[in-house]
């Protein structure tokens, strides 16, 4: 072999070896990033159900009628959650469904604020509608309000804003 092959090769060689090195740290934090981006979808799609049984199970619990909604976002009447604050006296059919309602609330709660830093690229407005529906959901559900509002920011706030997360 000449000299200049040689030199070729163990140039070319190197070259490669160091292309490879370059690559390797971009390929392996994508195979993370898309790990972490699976974990946060399974992690919303959890949130959803958890708030969806939450749903049904306050509404048993105060003896309404669950109906399956569309999850799309839509203006809630703030007025009306604020006066739901004078109904703490609502009656309750079911206490262990109301409990449930509670326990799928309260997990749905936690379990986003854990989910939070992993949306990293998701629409802003989006995290704070959850955030803050959970939280009016939360004080709908203490203040025993009627479904119709419940329903209201559950679907309308919480879910619709879940769906527009990453899937």
């Amino acid at each position: 072999m000449k000299q200049s092959t040689k030199t070729f090769v163990t140039l070319f060689s190197v070259l490669v070896l160091s292309f490879s090195m370059t690559l390797a740290p971009m390929l392996q934090q994508n195979y993370y990033a898309l790990a972490q981006q699976q974990d946060s979808q399974g992690s919303v799609q959890e949130v959803s159900t958890h708030v969806t049984e939450a749903l049904k199970a306050y509404a048993n619990g105060i003896g309404a009628q669950y109906i399956e909604s569309e999850h799309t976002p839509i203006q809630v009447n703030q007025t009306l959650i604020d006066q739901a604050k004078g109904v703490g006296e609502g009656k309750l059919v079911d206490r262990a469904a109301y409990q449930s309602a509670q326990e799928h609330l309260k997990t749905a709660n936690l379990m986003f604020v854990g989910l939070v830093p992993q949306l990293k690229n998701a629409n802003q407005d989006d995290i704070i509608e959850v955030q803050s529906g959970l939280l009016v959901l939360q004080n709908l559900f203490n203040y025993r309000a009627p479904f119709n509002l419940v329903e209201d920011a559950g679907f309308g706030v919480v879910l619709g804003h879940l769906n527009n997360l990453p899937k």
